[in-house]
């Protein structure tokens, strides 16, 4: 019998987000990486009337880049004199609100952009790494100011597109605890052919082989946004919110490295997406939706899609989503 997890008690009045107020049951963009030169971002972020500063520790974006620094600290490459180019994180605020999506990143001095420098024999500072996340989070507003800024910059040809993290919601009553893990990765087969690493609530398959996939997350939602992330307000018909997350990377020191746009109006985003389908069956993933990954790719290819009152009030409220829905006016569409 699977062990059940026992979740933090809410009070009746902690019904502010449910499934029917929030989009839930959907497929979007989370995080969105890019490679690009540190003066240029320096430039356009000058240009924008905004200047990166270090990231104060008790801010919402703290914990992520805690992390970032924690992952690149575990690397063990020693030919680039780590101590004489120690890891930079910048963070730039681009709205009033506190939620991680009114972020922009920039990471600077990791093995990543030292492997583009010397791939482009430039000094090995050149590079930095830019990071757009918390893109598809139901619970937490997104500013329509924000995805414009996002917009500009993933349009810049010259930006590449390093990795994207591509997440869909559903409703999974089963817990994932270690009990569960053999017949999870017997499901997933052959993306989980390497192994599956149970580690509290979660799921990761980290070696899968595949032309673009890097990574594989299935994790309890509901428990990390109310245990880790401490939020309240999440109603008792989101206890069983579950979240498949499927990281897509690339090799930006290709000569045909594609930028943003350049990526999903290709073969290879559609070719990739029916893959994350096949991801999503065998992890019995089911009922969800692309309206709202139609609806960013939409907005980020054309402001126009953000001016209205709906997405202005807040881009991902499901009265935006709806308004989407029922527009007529599409400048891109997904041919599967």
């Amino acid at each position: 019998m699977t062990k059940m997890l026992s979740y933090p008690s809410l009070s009746i009045d902690d019904i502010i987000h449910n499934q029917q107020t929030i989009t839930h049951h959907n497929q979007g963009i989370d995080t969105i990486r890019l490679t690009a030169v540190y003066k240029s971002v320096v430039n356009l972020l000058h240009k924008e009337g905004l200047t990166p500063s270090t990231p104060k520790k008790n801010s919402p974006v703290s914990r992520t880049v805690q992390t970032l620094l924690k992952e690149f600290s575990n690397d063990t490459t020693t030919r680039y004199k780590r101590d004489q180019f120690p890891p930079v994180v910048e963070v730039v605020k681009l709205s009033k609100e506190k939620g991680l999506s009114n972020y922009m990143i920039i990471i600077r001095n990791t093995p990543l952009l030292f492997d583009l420098a010397k791939h482009h024999k430039t000094p090995k500072d050149k590079y930095c790494l830019i990071v757009f996340a918390g893109l598809h989070q139901p619970t937490k507003s997104i500013n329509s100011d924000v995805m414009k800024f996002i917009s500009r910059v993933t349009k810049r040809k010259a930006f590449k597109l390093q990795s994207l993290d591509i997440a869909i919601d559903t409703t999974d009553h089963r817990s994932n605890t270690e009990s569960r893990k053999d017949a999870f990765r017997d499901n997933l087969m052959p993306f989980s052919k390497h192994g599956v690493i149970c580690n509290g609530s979660s799921y990761y398959i980290n070696k899968i082989g595949h032309r673009s996939m890097s990574k594989i997350i299935y994790y309890d939602k509901y428990l990390k946004q109310t245990k880790t992330h401490k939020q309240g307000g999440l109603n008792n018909n989101l206890r069983a919110w579950k979240r498949l997350e499927i990281t897509l990377s690339f090799d930006v020191t290709k000569p045909k490295s594609k930028n943003f746009t350049q990526y999903i109006e290709s073969y290879d985003f559609i070719n990739d997406l029916e893959d994350i389908d096949q991801v999503a069956r065998l992890a019995e993933v089911k009922g969800f939706e692309r309206c709202y990954l139609l609806y960013q790719l939409n907005s980020l290819i054309d402001n126009r899609f953000l001016n209205n009152h709906e997405s202005q009030e807040q881009f991902n409220s499901v009265d935006a989503l709806e308004r989407f829905k029922i527009s007529d006016f599409r400048r891109y569409i997904l041919p599967i």
